[in-house]
C-alpha cells in the first residue's frame, strides 16, 4: 500500500513539475514575438495549455514567474566563465579560455536576449526585480574582479581598478548584448563575440595578449 502512495505522489510531482515548466516555456515562446508588458496571463496559459487557475498554483503573478526565469537564466550566467574563473592565473589558456567563455556569454544572449531585454526593462521601475538583476550584476562584477586581480598578481595584467573595470565590462557586455540580441531582428552572433573579445583581451592583457 505504502509502494503504490509512493508512487502516486512522485507522479504528482512529476506533473507539477512538468506543468510549471510548460508555463516558464509558454512565456519564453512569447517573448520572442513582443514585449513582456504586452503579454498577458491568459496568453502564457493559453500558450502553455494550462487552465487560468492553475497557474496561481505555481506562480503568484507575472511577475512571479517573470522572476522564475530570471533565476533559471541567472544559473547560465553564472556558469558560462567557469573556465575562465577558475583558470590558475598564469596559465596559457587564460586568453583561450576567456573567448570560449565571451563566445558562450554570447549563445546566451541569442537564446534568452528578449527574456534578458524584459527583465532588463522591468527591473527599471520593478523594485523588487530591480534588486535581483542587481544581485546578479553584482555577481558577476565580484567574480570577474576576483580573476582581475589574481592576473595582476601572476604579472599577466596591470589593470590599477580590478573592481571598477570588472563593473564597466560587465555593464558593457549587458548594453552591447541587449542591443545586439534583445529585439528582433538578432545580429549575426560572430562579429559580436570577436568585438567582446577584443575589448576585453586588450583592457585586461594589453594588444600582444591576441597573440597568445
Amino acid at each position: 500500500m505504502a509502494t503504490r502512495q509512493n508512487e502516486l505522489s512522485n507522479r504528482r510531482r512529476a506533473q507539477r513539475r512538468n506543468t510549471r515548466r510548460r508555463l516558464l516555456d509558454a512565456a519564453h515562446q512569447l517573448l520572442e514575438d513582443r514585449g513582456w508588458s504586452d503579454i498577458s496571463l491568459e496568453e502564457i496559459a493559453v500558450t502553455a495549455q494550462v487552465a487560468r487557475t492553475a497557474f496561481y498554483r505555481y506562480f503568484e503573478d507575472r511577475q512571479h514567474l517573470l522572476n522564475a526565469m530570471l533565476e533559471d537564466v541567472g544559473l547560465e550566467l553564472d556558469h558560462v566563465a567557469d573556465a575562465w574563473m577558475n583558470d590558475p592565473a598564469g596559465s596559457d589558456d587564460s586568453i583561450t579560455d576567456l573567448r570560449r567563455s565571451l563566445a558562450g556569454l554570447t549563445e546566451i544572449f541569442v537564446n534568452h536576449g528578449r527574456l534578458l531585454q524584459a527583465i532588463s526593462d522591468t527591473a527599471r521601475h520593478d523594485p523588487d526585480m530591480g534588486e535581483r538583476y542587481q544581485a546578479l550584476a553584482d555577481h558577476l562584477i565580484a567574480a570577474t574582479a576576483d580573476r582581475i586581480e589574481k592576473d595582476i598578481e601572476a604579472g599577466r595584467s596591470r589593470i590599477e581598478e580590478p573592481l571598477e573595470v570588472a563593473r564597466a565590462l560587465t555593464w558593457m557586455n549587458e548594453r552591447y548584448l541587449l542591443a545586439s540580441f534583445g529585439h528582433t531582428p538578432l545580429a549575426d552572433p560572430a562579429p559580436v563575440t570577436r568585438a567582446l573579445t577584443t575589448i576585453w583581451v586588450s583592457t585586461l592583457y594589453g594588444p600582444a595578449g591576441h597573440d597568445q
